[in-house]
């Protein structure tokens, strides 16, 4: 008896990886081919397209272009409709191996509304990109200055704007702090409005300053003609007259005339004698034997 169990444990021992295998062959004879075909059809599929999303996305930056749509718009909705594209591949994809698409999109919803309760300054800035989008504070290519930045717009992407100030630098600004806050836009209007501030002596002739200024304005090429060119007294200041000398200029000239304006005027001022004070205080000494007064530029 004993005898007969242990040859029943060995048969058993050795059938039921022989069931296994069995079992293992007769899945892929009826199942195996069906869901490698799935796996090839979702290959081909994902291969496919994403080969035409990108195709896709390409045609629609060309008709924006050819439609001049502007480029602040285009570079904030090409990386949307990227993004889309690849998510109904993907879609496709899961319908090619057999599975439940609307769970897939019931996961990403849940896995989008934990991402933006963890991200809720990201969407800020996300929604402040649409509004600026929108209502065109500014685009790609103005001139701006907002929170103690300024330089020319380079790209507004999703979350953020990029600016190159004049020193070379990249500010990265969120959309956010931008959208929040004052912006001033130079490239609004085709002409900007150019400062030079001058002291001159409260010995010399008014006047005559004046008309020197006023020459050199008319003398400058950038300086518009259509347009107020102005000399007037600021403010009358400790040591000096100083006058607003003002004009106006097309933006893209502007720093190029502003470099030729002051040194214009110091080299019109020179010339006429007409001196440019500077802050400066006398020194009295005194002592027994007698007193002296000595001239002591002030150093501040």
């Amino acid at each position: 008896m004993q005898e007969q169990d242990k040859v029943d444990s060995l048969q058993d021992v050795i059938s039921t990886p022989i069931k296994d295998v069995e079992y293992i062959t007769n899945w892929l004879i009826t199942k195996g081919s069906e869901v490698g075909w799935s796996l090839v059809s979702a290959i081909f599929t994902l291969v496919i397209g994403l080969w035409l999303a990108g195709k896709l996305k390409k045609l629609i930056e060309k008709r924006m272009i050819a439609r001049n749509v502007d480029l602040s718009i285009r570079t904030f909705l090409i990386p949307i409709i990227n993004i889309v594209l690849k998510m109904i591949v993907i879609m496709f994809v899961v319908s090619r191996l057999g599975l439940d698409a609307s769970g897939l999109i019931a996961a990403l919803g849940g896995a989008g509304l934990a991402i933006g309760l963890a991200l809720q300054g990201s969407l800020s800035n996300f929604a402040a990109g649409i509004l600026i989008i929108i209502f065109k504070p500014f685009k790609v290519g103005d001139y701006i200055v907002s929170q103690g930045n300024e330089g020319t717009v380079e790209s507004i992407s999703l979350l953020n704007t990029v600016i190159a100030t004049g020193k070379g630098q990249v500010v990265t600004l969120p959309n956010a702090n931008l959208f929040n806050n004052p912006i001033v836009n130079y490239s609004v209007k085709e002409y900007r409005r150019l400062d030079v501030n001058v002291g001159i002596s409260y010995d010399d002739d008014f006047d005559k300053a004046r008309e020197v200024l006023l020459s050199v304005l008319e003398k400058n090429e950038l300086v518009d003609d259509t347009q107020s060119k102005t000399v007037e007294i600021l403010e009358f200041a400790a040591s000096s007259v100083n006058l607003a000398v003002r004009c106006y200029v097309k933006n893209s000239d502007y720093w190029t005339a502003y470099w030729q304006l002051y040194r214009a005027v110091k080299y019109a001022l020179d010339d006429n004698n007409i001196s440019m004070p500077y802050p400066h205080t006398e020194m009295i000494i005194k002592n027994e034997s007698n007193s002296s007064t000595i001239p002591f530029e002030n150093k501040d």
